[in-house]
């Protein structure tokens, strides 16, 4: 009796600690959770019955994922990383699609009037409370305004529906890394980066007099005259092989567009999927389930997304089967469907091949997996 009294108390004190971290697990977690505004458009609107169809559970389903300065860093929301997580479960494949940042695209910023920017622009206009963005959509207000806006001008481009995103500024991504421990990166080629930002310096003079300064400013602009400014930069260095990385040094592997070698946007972009990727097998190799309530914990400030409990908690427990999925590698570039361009504005952007806001070639390129339709070999041609 005594023995069966011992196992019960066992049981009940392990249930008990497994509801604790089920708590704190949900109670931490939901910071992060950001409710739309979505609903309230639905409101007024008379809904007729219809009859719920049963889900898939091997639907696919997708997350976009959005990495952002944050803090002091120049331009804020302005995301940096733009890329979609299309999850397959029934062909077990996840692709990873890269959008470049200076992709041009229409926003709507006053109800259905758009105004065209670069797509880094849709989740600070969500996020915008300045008077010219008062008009907005009601579904693009709010602490969901950002994803939700960025949901939904991704969403033009790529050709299907986007579920879910997830915000990080650069500060949880180094925590993150470092959290985990580092990562080990395989570099593909030595490169040299002798331009990468320093925030802290990002205007200082770098003694130069004002006189000097607007005699630079009347003979250069962009990259070439920030450049001038060596003070506020520092010279990258990685070379080939595998690089074991911790936050910050993985920060700069992911941001550095600098290079002669492997610089540019589109270089970067091949980065940061290898980045997603790598931490996405050091995840499971060394058994991070446990560790994911002090993570949450410590990125609560760091971390923006509308995954609710209910989806994140079957994510985690389908972790170990989803890490066996195939990684598709898609990226959008000029060697494909894009073309460099210059906007009315005199900003040097990227368009699609077929026109300003024709999208149909990049769908099927995207469908495709990334393989060169007809069309795209027609208009290269």
């Amino acid at each position: 009796m005594e023995k069966k009294i011992t196992r019960w108390w066992i049981a009940a004190g392990i249930l008990g600690i497994v509801l604790i971290l089920f708590l704190a697990f949900y109670l931490t977690y939901g910071k992060m959770v950001v409710k739309s505004n979505k609903s309230k458009t639905n409101q007024n609107k008379t809904v007729i019955p219809t009859a719920t169809p049963t889900p898939d559970p091997l639907a696919p389903y997708s997350i976009l994922l959005l990495g952002y300065g944050g803090g002091a860093h120049e331009g804020g929301t302005t995301t940096d990383t733009i890329m979609v997580a299309k999850i397959d479960p029934r062909n077990k494949e996840i692709s990873l699609i890269s959008i470049p940042r200076d992709l041009w695209v229409p926003i709507p910023i006053n109800g259905d009037e758009t105004k065209s920017f670069k797509i880094n622009a849709a989740y600070p206009v969500g996020l915008s409370k300045e008077k010219q963005y008062q008009n907005k959509k009601v579904e693009f207000t709010g602490e969901a305004g950002g994803g939700e806006l960025a949901k939904y001008v991704v969403e033009q481009v790529v050709g299907f529906k986007i579920d879910y995103f997830a915000a990080i500024d650069f500060d949880g991504f180094t925590k993150m890394i470092d959290i985990l421990g580092g990562i080990d990166i395989k570099v593909e080629k030595t490169f040299d980066d002798l331009f990468y930002p320093i925030e802290a310096n990002i205007d200082d003079p770098c003694g130069k007099t004002d006189e000097e300064m607007k005699s630079l400013e009347a003979t250069m602009s962009g990259d070439k005259l920030e450049q001038q400014y060596t003070c506020r930069y520092e010279a990258l260095h990685f070379d080939k092989g595998i690089q074991h990385m911790d936050g910050i040094t993985a920060l700069k592997f992911a941001r550095s567009r600098h290079s002669a070698t492997d610089g540019g946007d589109f270089n970067r972009a091949a980065r940061q999927r290898l980045v997603v990727t790598t931490v996405r097998d050091k995840i499971i190799r060394i058994g991070f389930i446990p560790k994911i309530i002090p993570t949450i914990q410590t990125l609560t400030r760091n971390l923006t997304t509308d995954i609710n409990f209910m989806k994140m908690n079957e994510l985690v427990s389908k972790a170990l089967e989803i890490s066996s999925y195939k990684i598709i590698p898609i990226a959008l570039t000029d060697q494909n469907v894009l073309i460099n361009a210059k906007a009315s504005t005199g900003q040097f952007i990227l368009s699609p091949k077929l026109g300003e806001n024709q999208w149909e070639e990049i769908h099927n390129y995207i469908e495709n997996k990334g393989a060169t339709t007809s069309a795209t070999i027609k208009v290269q041609n």
